[in-house]
């Protein structure tokens, strides 16, 4: 009973000492239970107000100047710019007031990127899209990633079959709902998207390749998908410009095939990948 009581103790004592450890790297020192128990002592809050705010406004500065000079690292001479067009005041101070909390060396490339898109065409980046940006970590960006690499360019994420995941390219249910709490998906599970072909045949171009399909009597072609929303198609275009996974793209026209259509897939050269 002791020792339990003993490493319960350790427990105890090594959670506080991580606490105080942390935020006197955080917030500049003299965090613990002993500093913090004598309230009387105003001095000592007062420096460790004036610490915590130096300390703060010094990270803030660091994370600050290392998204800049992502951008920097980052510029494209090559890339199309909007003439005569300055960025607006008041997104460059929403963005700062994001990116200076931004401690992940990852996401200030990000960052980064954001801002070059902003500065070459202001007005490509809406404020709620940095609001949603600063509660992504680099997990979601990986996600993010993954569904570049399936989705539709106009905001559909086409299903195979009847799945309501698509957990063979890395995104499951629980990834779909996260999705959604974070608002770049819709909540609804079972739209369906209608296509009109006259010609029986239609083409699907992904980021690319094209799948083609073609049916031999219906000019109405019916998929299951989750939609995207606005911000999630806007976040697209920013963050997962990134050609299709040809194992998805596949998987689905050997979908379609069991459902008689046919169908190919041809590379952005228009060369033959594969035909049912």
């Amino acid at each position: 009973m002791a020792d339990s009581e003993n490493t319960l103790s350790e427990n105890h004592t090594s959670t506080i000492n991580r606490v105080s450890d942390s935020l006197n790297m955080l917030l500049g020192g003299g965090y613990s239970p002993v500093t913090l128990a004598d309230e009387s002592n105003k001095k000592a809050q007062h420096e460790r107000l004036y610490a915590r705010i130096a300390a703060t406004e010094a990270r803030r500065q660091r994370n600050l100047e290392a998204v800049i000079s992502a951008a920097y690292d980052a510029d494209d001479p090559y890339q199309e710019v909007q003439i005569d067009a300055v960025i607006d005041p008041d997104w460059l101070a929403a963005f700062t007031s994001h990116a200076q909390d931004i401690g992940n060396a990852d996401m200030h490339g990000v960052w980064g990127h954001v801002l070059l898109r902003e500065a070459a065409k202001p007005g490509t980046v809406s404020l709620l899209a940095l609001q949603i940006l600063s509660g992504m970590v680099p997990d979601d960006l990986d996600l993010w990633e993954k569904v570049g690499r399936i989705a539709f360019p106009t905001g559909y994420l086409i299903k195979i079959g009847d799945r309501n995941d698509f957990g063979p390219y890395g995104i499951s249910k629980i990834d779909i709902a996260h999705l959604q709490t974070l608002g770049l998906l819709q909540d609804i599970e079972d739209l369906g998207i209608t296509f009109y072909a006259p010609t029986k045949g239609i083409t699907f171009d992904f980021k690319g390749s094209s799948l083609i399909v073609r049916h031999p009597t219906s000019q109405l072609f019916t998929l299951p998908a989750f939609r995207m929303t606005g911000l999630g198609v806007e976040l697209l275009s920013l963050l997962a410009d990134i050609p299709v996974n040809i194992e998805y793209l596949t998987a689905l026209g050997k979908h379609l095939q069991s459902e008689d259509y046919d169908y190919r897939i041809r590379d952005a050269q228009g060369a033959l990948i594969e035909q049912a």
